[in-house]
């Protein structure tokens, strides 16, 4: 004998029943027959389409290729359920290795599925409703028993649309909820379900019709405790039909499109050294993180892309994946065929091989799973250049880190002072209101640089580079795009060692010296002194740029000198008219020994109206 007690005013029992019903009813069963259930509905006709290759760069866009094989049908069609979630206009494309292609269609198709499972009773009704037909005893509220046959069971047959929150209730157990088989977007569900509160029970004493939430107790021999539900599913699948000249052949498709969702992100870690002869060398290793926001990916060889293309519609939708908010694709094309904005898809197929294609126009980046800062997206300054991956197992949500290469390189530290003088205006003018400094100085640090040479064969692409000395980090910074056999620096240090002082005198003055557009200007002539002074105990390589609003007349020591037009940013409160003065940059190279000091000047006039 199986007693079976039934709190019938539990909430739990009530509350979760039904969705415990569905959550038995969508359980996975056990590999094989998931196998051979998948094995039940697929056909020949149907492709099995297998990721090939993924190109992808670093603003978030990849061309995904995709290759399957099917036996044409009478009508010479094949499809494939496997419709992207997103896609270029323009990009999606669908090439056979034989036979013609006449056309491929995108559409729905709507199947219905019933399945039928033995699932544990939650309530008393059903309980009942499984065991018709048996002998029973119940235990009444008045402790009274009643023995008797389920003769009947007052209850009725319906079918219920559970909300799937049911399905994700935290007082379902853990074990059930991992079991739930989630259903593609746009399906729907039905169970059916038992209804009622009466039945009757055959005594010696005749029919006795009860109350479901009068038995405080049930006892049946071999008591049965399933009952069969039907789950009903309905769903609207996306499918793509491939139409050829004849049926009954088999032919091999090569479907690719590009897409938003995967993205690269180039890391450096540089590690200064020495080499056996003393020298300085920087150890580079590079890696790439992938980020995957698009589709499962299972041993697919990823490239991974140095560079933008320039792709015109990659904020236009293909309309063959039959997107829900179709963003009016063909309106947005292009401006003949409807205002279309001037962005720029950043992806293009690329070949195996290595490829240096050149660039005209900058493309705006694209979309990806992760904002990054502008600095570490590709520009349109780069070439293309593919790093061939080997295969990866990355699924939709997840990430990867792959090595990229290492190298050693050269390097050589570089101490860089960048003085730019900006120039208030009004308190030089004659007569000015009396400030008491009219310079302001943009920055007085003198910093440490790396030159790195890259003697590899292969580009440095843009990306964050973490600076090391043996187990010291000394910087994080930006490594810009660098070509092969090409030299980059990167800022690694305020220099504690080096100090630059800036000194200025007023050496004339000539009023009246020019009159333009009715106004007098008054010239006045300045001499910039500059001294940096190396305190450390070796002999450094410096590189000294002085700017500022004016005209260089003479610059000591060599300097180079650049003079180009008015540059706001070189003053303050500016009266004059801007063809008046000019913006000079003075660059010194020199090599400074241990205790020297660099002692540069300039000589220079501008004019400011009276």
């Amino acid at each position: 004998m199986m007693p079976l007690n039934y709190l019938q005013r539990q909430s739990t029992i009530t509350r979760f029943s039904r969705a415990a019903v569905l959550v038995m009813l969508l359980a996975i069963g056990t590999p094989s027959t998931q196998a051979a259930d998948e094995q039940a509905t697929r056909d020949k006709h149907m492709l099995e389409l297998q990721t090939e290759k993924v190109v992808t760069f670093k603003d978030g866009y990849s061309l995904i290729l995709k290759r399957g094989v099917a036996v044409t049908d009478a009508k010479g069609e094949i499809y494939t359920n496997e419709v992207p979630d997103a896609a270029v206009l323009g990009s999606f494309w669908a090439t056979p290795k034989e036979g013609r292609l006449i056309s491929f269609t995108a559409g729905w198709v709507e199947t219905t599925r019933s399945e039928e499972k033995q699932v544990p009773c939650t309530e008393i009704i059903e309980v009942l409703k499984a065991n018709l037909g048996k002998k029973c005893t119940l235990q009444l509220p008045d402790k009274s028993s009643l023995s008797g046959e389920i003769l009947r069971v007052l209850a009725e047959e319906t079918k219920e649309t559970p909300a799937d929150s049911l399905l994700r209730s935290p007082a379902l157990l853990p074990s059930l909820r991992s079991s739930v088989r989630v259903e593609p977007d746009g399906a729907t569900r039905t169970i059916t379900a038992v209804s009622g509160d009466k039945f009757v029970l055959r005594t010696d004493d005749g029919d006795v019709l009860v109350k479901t939430g009068d038995v405080q107790r049930l006892t049946v021999a071999d008591m049965k405790t399933t009952l069969a539900h039907t789950l009903t599913t309905h769903q609207r699948t996306r499918r793509l039909t491939f139409r050829f000249d004849e049926a009954g052949k088999q032919r091999e498709l090569l479907i690719m499109y590009f897409r938003p969702g995967v993205r690269w992100i180039p890391t450096y870690r540089i590690h200064l050294t020495r080499n056996k002869k003393e020298e300085k060398v920087a150890q580079i290793a590079m890696q790439a993180e992938i980020i995957n926001e698009a589709e499962d990916f299972l041993d697919v060889p990823i490239d991974i892309v140095v560079g933008v293309p320039n792709f015109r519609f990659s904020s236009s939708v293909s309309p063959l994946i039959l997107e829900a908010n179709l963003r009016n694709a063909l309106q947005q094309a292009a401006p003949q065929l409807g205002n279309f904005d001037n962005n720029r898809l950043s992806n293009a197929m690329m070949s195996q091989q290595v490829a240096i294609i050149p660039r005209n126009e900058a493309p705006v980046a694209g979309a990806g799973a992760i904002d990054l800062p502008g600095e570490l997206t590709a520009t349109g300054s780069q070439d293309l250049f593919i790093y061939n991956l080997p295969k990866l197992k990355l699924k939709k949500g997840e990430r990867v880190a792959v090595p990229i290469l290492t190298a050693e390189v050269p390097y050589r530290d570089v101490y860089t002072w960048d003085l730019h003088v900006r120039r208030d205006d009004i308190a030089t003018a004659p007569g000015g209101g009396g400030v008491q400094s009219p310079l302001v100085l943009s920055e007085n640090r003198v910093w440490r640089q790396i030159e790195l040479t890259n003697n590899t064969n292969v580009p440095w692409t843009t990306g964050a580079a973490l600076i090391m000395d043996g187990q010291q980090p000394l910087a994080q910074e930006l490594l810009t795009y660098t070509s092969a056999r090409d030299y980059c620096r990167i800022p690694v240090t305020i220099a504690v060692d080096l100090r630059g002082v800036f000194t200025e005198k007023e050496t004339g003055r000539e009023l009246k010296a020019l009159t333009w557009d009715n106004h007098g200007y008054a010239r006045i002539k300045q001499q910039a002194l500059l001294r940096l002074r190396n305190s450390k105990s070796e002999t450094i390589d410096a590189e000294v740029s002085f700017r500022f609003g004016g005209k260089v007349d003479q610059a000591s020591h060599d300097g180079d000198v650049a003079v180009s037009s008015y540059q706001a940013d070189d003053w303050q409160r500016y009266r004059g008219d801007t063809a008046v003065n000019n913006s000079s940059t003075v660059r010194w190279k020199v090599t400074i020994e241990p205790g020297k000091t660099f002692e540069p000047s300039v000589d220079y006039h501008y004019f400011t109206r009276q």
